[in-house]
């Protein structure tokens, strides 16, 4: 099973920002895709659907946001993440 780190396309700053949260999945992607790009024509897994509608938060505005749009989260394997 491999980890994922999560991070989010800000709609205020255009910038991506880390969730902090970690998932497992057993057929993740192999490398950085939206939540969208990674499960189109298949099921999404409930850990996976279960980001939908955390609260996000913007690290340069400080606004808070919901987490709504697929196209703007992404799965990142856990080894390739590096923060900015």
């Amino acid at each position: 099973m491999a980890a994922y780190d999560i991070v989010h396309l800000c709609k205020d700053c255009g910038r991506e920002h880390p969730l902090l949260m970690r998932i497992y999945l057993n057929d993740g992607p192999s490398r950085k895709q939206s939540i969208a790009e990674s499960f189109q024509g298949r099921s999404v897994p409930a850990q996976v659907a279960a980001i939908r509608g955390h609260k996000a938060l913007c690290l340069k505005t400080g606004r808070n946001f919901t987490l709504e749009n697929d196209d703007q989260i992404f799965l990142i394997p856990a080894a390739s993440f590096k923060a900015d």
